[in-house]
């Protein structure tokens, strides 16, 4: 009966009965109602011992019926239990989407061993010691040793923080500007003593950014007209080359015309023994090409002909 209404015994069962949580099946009769779930009366039980908890308290450990004697023996022992096969963990406590487990029931995800105690993890996955150290954790480029917490990466290498030095001064460059040459690290300092371009107009070396015109560098800054001392700008000054020297065009116009003539002539001259000699050079490549080929072709018909005679 339900509501005052009469059902047969199995409508009233699809329909009204509730599924205990540990068997599934429908329970007919006195039900157990706690941690949100029903239970048989028989099925409602301490989970590490079995023990039945529906006329004894019980504690909820991890979501789940724990009898006061289990209970306690945990709490002294400082234990925890296994959310896969229910015993207590003695050992290491792997904690997986915030629940424990023996790390036996994982694997290591590149040799697929059993883990132990001294499990790895990066990324929500899990190694064993062995294939962490050789094939995930980063090695430092300097001391060749595996890097045990903080990495530094740079020039498609790892560093530890206090081997990441200047390769001419061994000044640590953590958190410093560097550059590099031939992939490896210098300060600002040593970099632009060593392998800075050399300004023509100041003649000190610069590891910034330079202009290069006319077959010279020149600092941002040191890049002036030769007649008016103008700071020119690469792109979007018109720069006219005079005696290998830069003038502006407003210097230029002062110039006699004859000079502005004989100086455009120059410009032509040099323009069209620069084509004439890429065309020159372009002719030649081809020709020893062809001779390459001709002489391969000759080898190969050589070849042929051995092998027909044998």
């Amino acid at each position: 009966e339900h509501e005052d209404r009469p059902y047969c015994h199995n409508c009233y069962t699809v329909n009204f009965a509730p599924m205990c949580f540990t068997c599934g099946g429908w329970v007919i009769g006195r039900v157990i109602e706690a941690l949100d779930v029903k239970w048989h009366p028989e099925c409602f039980g301490c989970y590490m011992c079995g023990a039945e908890l529906c006329e004894n308290g019980f504690f909820k450990h991890n979501g789940r019926p724990i009898c006061i004697d289990c209970h306690d023996l945990l709490k002294k022992r400082k234990m925890h239990i296994c959310n896969k096969c229910d015993t207590p963990i003695e050992d290491y406590v792997l904690w997986h989407l915030k629940e424990p487990y023996h790390p036996y029931h994982f694997s290591c995800q590149i040799c697929y061993k059993p883990l132990d105690s001294k499990i790895k993890e990066k990324d929500n996955t899990y190694y064993c010691q062995l294939c962490y150290d050789t094939e995930i954790q980063d090695v430092c480029a300097a001391c060749k040793k595996a890097i045990d917490g903080r990495a530094i990466k740079a020039v498609d290498k790892a560093w530890c923080p206090e081997h990441f030095v200047c390769y001419a001064c061994e000044r640590p460059l953590t958190g410093e500007k560097f550059m590099l040459h031939e992939k490896v690290p210098y300060c600002q300092f040593h970099y632009t003593k060593l392998f800075g371009v050399r300004c023509f107009y100041c003649d000190n070396r610069s590891s910034m950014q330079v202009i290069k015109v006319l077959n010279k560098n020149y600092c941002e800054n040191h890049f002036f007209c030769s007649g008016c001392d103008t700071l020119l700008e690469e792109q979007k000054s018109k720069v006219i080359e005079m005696d290998q020297k830069p003038y502006c065009r407003h210097c230029y116009d002062k110039f006699p015309a004859d000079m502005r003539r004989k100086l455009l002539e120059t410009a032509n001259a040099a323009a069209k023994n620069k084509k004439a000699t890429m065309k020159k050079d372009k002719e030649k490549k081809a020709s020893l090409k062809k001779k390459k080929e001709d002489k391969k072709k000759a080898d190969k018909e050589i070849m042929n002909a051995t092998q027909a005679a044998s």
